[in-house]
């Protein structure tokens, strides 16, 4: 398994200014500007693998805010049924009248997508990938499935069977197709965009795909990542198997998801050989592609969060700690506490001979002003304190970006180096189902803890 960077000015910067490159970078088809090719064309130069994007999330994200208020009206009366039955109401749970509305609503959402798709001219798309040189290239697809689930219009409430799914992605297939059959794609991976919202759809459209003939496949996980809600049940076949407890949905769906496309191609007699997961970053969620889908498939995932968290939350991952996020502030208090930070990756160590790191001097200053609270306002003021740690500080101006890129560049190493240790081989599965075991054991977080559980539950049903 392998994490892919984002092509970005953040990212280019950040590994630039220490002469190491990534495995692999993905630059999607709305940031294709001149700047953003020219830089593609000097990672093909270096022979470093190429993902050209199909540009959807801002269609998506379009989508969502179009439809936000009216879906927002269904999920409240959805909620209200949930706390009076104190589980998520499914089947005649949920009234007719509501389950109507959903469905019109979800029918809507669906060909509002389906217009914006349309709206894209496949063969200008695809000049724009192509102009990137790349190595794997996403295909357009039928992104109303993703929708959907950011818009909280799941089966449970719309009643749409799979075949309703099984459109969406047969839309995805054709569009898949005349991009596979292009001469000029002959020497590029092209991945299919499959899409699902459960176990049983997801099956089904690993069996589309597999009987299709796709190789390299890819799930979008936008929709996914950001949903907040729990879920007390999940559904294989016509079995439904229930959660002690609620567990975050996201870890749920993003196991029952991959676990059905595999289920879908092992039933097809075959299996993917690429798949990729289009913005997965979060480090609890990384072993759960592993221990989903087959052993001798190459995985890939990407996710601008590493960008994000360093840039705007000033956030570092700690690699002893599984990739745990701590800001700043949390980590200039472990140091004057006692503790320090593991500079383990080529990037921090660098920064830390170029502009220093002395946790003794930083505890002398704060002891002998009394020990304030670490405040964002005091990581801010030039001080002896923020002198003495200035990667963690925002004071020193003069240091200031070069802290923000070694940041950017670690969060990149610190998800690489997890995802390395997810490789292909027949004990995949296995080492991935121990780290989801050992990630609960080091969580502090039960939200987190539910979740993992949760996932392990499904990954783990109906196998040996």
């Amino acid at each position: 398994m392998r994490f892919v960077a984002n092509l970005r000015q953040e990212t280019i910067d950040a590994f630039g200014a220490h002469g190491i490159q990534p495995a692999a970078y993905l630059l999607s088809s709305h940031r294709a500007s001149p700047a953003n090719l020219r830089s593609a064309a000097e990672v093909r130069g270096l022979d470093i693998q190429l993902f050209a994007d199909n540009g959807t999330k801002p269609m998506i994200d379009a989508t969502v805010r179009a439809f936000r208020d009216l879906a927002g009206e269904i999920r409240q009366e959805v909620l209200d049924i949930r706390r009076k039955l104190d589980r998520v109401p499914r089947g005649a749970d949920v009234p007719d009248s509501l389950r109507s509305r959903a469905s019109d609503l979800a029918d809507d959402v669906v060909s509002h997508t389906v217009a914006l798709s349309e709206n894209i001219d496949t063969d200008v798309l695809l000049d724009v990938q192509l102009s990137m040189d790349p190595t794997d290239l996403v295909a357009k697809e039928d992104f109303g499935t993703a929708c959907l689930i950011a818009l909280d219009l799941d089966r449970e409430t719309t009643g749409w069977r799979v075949s309703r799914f099984n459109t969406r992605n047969s839309r995805s297939l054709r569009l898949w197709e005349t991009i596979q059959n292009d001469p000029r794609c002959a020497n590029v991976r092209v991945h299919a965009v499959l899409s699902a919202m459960d176990y049983n759809t997801a099956r089904a459209a690993g069996r589309l795909a597999a009987l299709k003939g796709v190789r390299h496949a890819a799930l979008g996980l936008a929709g996914i990542m950001l949903d907040p809600s729990a879920v007390d049940f999940h559904v294989f076949g016509t079995a439904t198997l229930r959660f002690e407890r609620p567990a975050p949905r996201r870890y749920v769906r993003l196991a029952q998801i991959l676990r059905g496309i595999e289920d879908g191609y092992h039933s097809a007699g075959k299996r993917l050989s690429t798949f990729h997961c289009l913005g997965l970053g979060a480090p609890p969620l990384l072993p759960i592609p592993p221990a989903a889908l087959n052993e001798s498939t190459t995985i890939t995932t990407d996710a601008t969060s590493p960008i994000h968290d360093a840039a705007r939350d000033k956030v570092l991952y700690d690699l002893e700690l599984n990739g745990h996020r701590a800001n700043g502030r949390q980590i200039v208090e472990r140091i004057l506490n006692g503790g320090d930070w593991p500079f383990l990756s080529p990037f921090t160590r660098d920064f830390k001979e170029t502009f220093g790191h002395d946790p003794a001097r930083a505890r002398a200053f704060w002891n002998a002003q009394g020990q304030p609270a670490v405040t964002a306002e005091l990581l801010k003021d030039p001080s002896v304190l923020t002198e003495s740690l200035p990667l963690f500080s925002e004071a020193i101006e003069s240091v200031r970006l070069a802290a923000s890129r070694a940041r950017i560049a670690h969060n990149h190493w610190v998800l690489g180096e997890l995802c390395a240790g997810f490789q292909s081989g027949t004990r995949r599965r296995e080492t991935s189902l121990n780290a989801i075991q050992q990630l609960v054991d080091m969580s502090t977080s039960s939200t987190t803890t539910r979740g993992l559980n949760a996932a392990a539950s499904v990954l783990s049903h109906g196998r040996e």
